[in-house]
């Protein structure tokens, strides 16, 4: 059982200016590795917060019908928006829209079961989560879950934003980020500084030109996978769930973990960096269905997928 953390956003995409359009999809960035990996046939529990409006009835029925079993907190607000404007390379521009303001509990034994917790993005610096947060991070390591963490950053951190941020790499045994997010921690050396912190893995996404994994003293980097990108909404979420699909489908958890081969790490990473670029050939964070049974074929080792010799995406 893989346990995810994270807020739930309508995302209302700008379709044209004038006059103005948009098209609404579910998102959040937790919630699309939750997906994902519900879609490569993990069990996957999915923590979140929705409202009490119709918007957040229709997202809590969507969420459902995506496979995931949900634990939810429910504010008497309406639903968070995310409007998203994507520029000429596919990235998108953001303006959020965000209700809650009770602060989180978590449900009683919310990791149950859980092998993997991974947590991060906006719901993970607010005040109001900070101690509901807390408990599932002490049940985690209860449960002996692995924990990972991705700070998905949008802005450089406030000071009380940081001081959380370091306090949450004391208790994970994963950090993925991205270069972007990396930039806007230590900007004196991004790099650098990844590399030096106490964790035991560290995966550092580069875009188009790929990924960097730190492990120990030892680091693994691998190119980005050439696409035609329709745009880049959600492949950073599809890099997580590769990442966490693979650790898990190899036998590594947080007993372990310290203890992952090189050899077993280039192919982690190397398929994690292939369903990034999977999530780039179509518009918004759902992978296109084919693409993402070859996937699984090549690298979670279908039998019946491999026999029926789907291409390559």
């Amino acid at each position: 059982m893989l346990v995810l953390l994270g807020e739930v956003l309508v995302d209302l995409i700008r379709e044209s200016q004038d006059p103005l359009r948009l098209r609404g999809v579910l998102g959040g960035s937790a919630l699309n590795t939750a997906t994902t990996l519900a879609r490569l046939g993990f069990p996957v529990r999915f923590l979140s917060e929705v409202g009490e409006d119709w918007v957040s009835a229709w997202s809590e029925e969507e969420m459902r019908k995506r496979g995931l079993e949900l634990g939810l907190f429910r504010h008497p607000a309406p639903m968070p928006l995310a409007l998203v404007r994507l520029d000429a390379e596919g990235n998108g521009e953001y303006s959020f829209h965000r209700p809650f303001h009770l602060p989180y509990r978590p449900g009683p034994e919310s990791l149950r079961g859980a092998q993997v917790f991974h947590f991060g993005s906006l719901l993970a610096l607010e005040d109001r989560v900070e101690e509901g947060l807390s408990l599932l991070l002490a049940e985690a390591e209860e449960e002996g879950a692995l924990v990972s963490y991705d700070p998905n950053l949008r802005r450089a951190p406030t000071p009380e934003e940081g001081k959380r941020i370091r306090g949450y790499l004391d208790r994970i045994d994963l950090l993925k980020l991205s270069l972007e997010d990396a930039k806007l921690l230590f900007p004196e050396d991004p790099v650098g500084t990844v590399r030096a912190l106490d964790v035991p893995l560290k995966v550092l996404t580069l875009g188009r030109e790929g990924a960097v994994a730190f492990l120990g003293e030892e680091a693994v980097r691998l190119p980005g996978k050439a696409v035609r990108v329709k745009d880049t909404v959600g492949a950073g979420a599809a890099f997580t769930a590769g990442l966490l699909a693979l650790l898990l489908r190899k036998g590594y958890g947080k007993g372990s973990l310290p203890r992952l081969s090189l050899p077993d790490l280039k192919g982690i990473l190397e398929g994690a960096i292939a369903l990034s670029a999977l999530a780039c050939t179509v518009r918004g964070a759902y992978l296109p269905e084919r693409g993402l049974k070859s996937w699984r074929a090549r690298y979670l080792g279908d039998e019946e997928d491999l026999a029926r010799g789907l291409p390559p995406f």
